[in-house]
């Protein structure tokens, strides 16, 4: 499989999952104001914006930037890390605030996962705005 072809296919992985979080998301708030369940709305919200938005740009960000740079640098390897982190990030730190349960490392390390998930994306699109690869990754 070549780098465009496997770029799309992650990009379709990122936007599904991303619309997975979403009816999760929806789901849980409408059970969440019927008071059918008592969950806060902060992680739910976090959970529609982490889980669906960024999946989205995410997503959408590695069909568009190759196509406006006229560059595709963008690393196979990198997209399954970045995803991968992200993807951990949003299930420790929701499974804790969901729960209620305030487990401060878990939160800490989903917040951290967040973030280098959010730095890895920004680097990756840099690179394939630059047009330059980093063998390290590849």
């Amino acid at each position: 499989m070549d780098n465009i072809a496997a770029t799309s296919k992650l990009s379709r992985l990122y936007i599904a999952t991303g619309f997975v979080y979403f009816v999760v998301g929806t789901i849980l708030l409408a059970l969440s104001m019927s008071n059918i369940i008592a969950i806060s709305r902060d992680p739910i919200f976090i959970l529609l914006l982490y889980g669906f938005v960024t999946q989205l740009i995410f997503g959408v960000s590695y069909i568009f930037v190759p196509g406006v740079s006229r560059h595709n640098t963008t690393s196979y390897k990198a997209i399954i890390l970045e995803y991968l982190v992200l993807n951990l990030g949003i299930i420790l730190f929701e499974s804790v605030a969901i729960a209620d349960y305030r487990e401060v490392i878990l939160l800490v390390l989903g917040l951290a996962a967040l973030i280098i998930a959010a730095l890895l994306h920004a680097i990756n699109m840099w690179r394939t705005i630059l047009g330059r690869r980093l063998n390290k990754i590849d």
